[in-house]
């Protein structure tokens, strides 16, 4: 037995236990790394797209995990700071509400993001009503993976056109 106090003997074994949880466990916000285990490729490229729109590190990110829309939003807090946080969003419904005008004290939308279809959403307000726009998918994004046989297909149909515009310009 040690000349410790029994107290001294309880804390140290407490610090040895939580050091060791933190080893195994990655660090709050330590990135895009940190996150990828959690969000499926789709939500990964939600976030890509919130902090590239953000063009500075995102503060939170809730509820995005299984979500159908992301919505980046800029906060005051009580400090009078601001700051940027990533939300999900069930439905297009719970969207629109979401970005109501007054909906919110002290909160501004910056943009909306189609997580499944991998695609920004254009928010208008049109005689009251909020409209929502799809827009192109992102180039790039990994956010709808294609199949090899699909991009093979793809591929061949587009070297049997250029083939066809080949021979049509010889002739000539």
């Amino acid at each position: 037995m040690s000349d410790e106090p029994e107290y001294l003997q309880r804390l140290r074994r407490a610090q040895e236990e939580r050091a060791k949880r933190s080893a195994k466990a990655p660090a709050p916000g330590g990135g895009p790394e940190a996150v990828a285990p959690q969000y499926s490729p789709q939500e990964q490229e939600a976030l890509r797209w919130a902090r590239q729109l953000a063009g500075t590190e995102l503060r939170s990110i809730r509820s995005l995990a299984g979500a159908r829309f992301a919505v980046l939003v800029r906060l005051q807090a009580a400090t009078g700071a601001r700051f940027l946080s990533v939300e999900g969003l069930p439905s297009r419904d719970a969207l629109r509400e979401r970005v109501k005008p007054g909906a919110t004290v002290g909160e501004e939308v910056m943009g909306a993001y189609e997580v499944k279809g991998g695609r920004p959403v254009t928010i208008a307000i049109e005689e009251g009503q909020v409209v929502l726009k799809m827009g192109a998918p992102r180039a790039g994004g990994g956010a709808t993976p294609i199949s090899p046989e699909k991009m093979l297909r793809k591929a061949a149909t587009e070297a049997e056109r250029r083939a066809k515009e080949r021979s049509k310009g010889r002739e000539r």
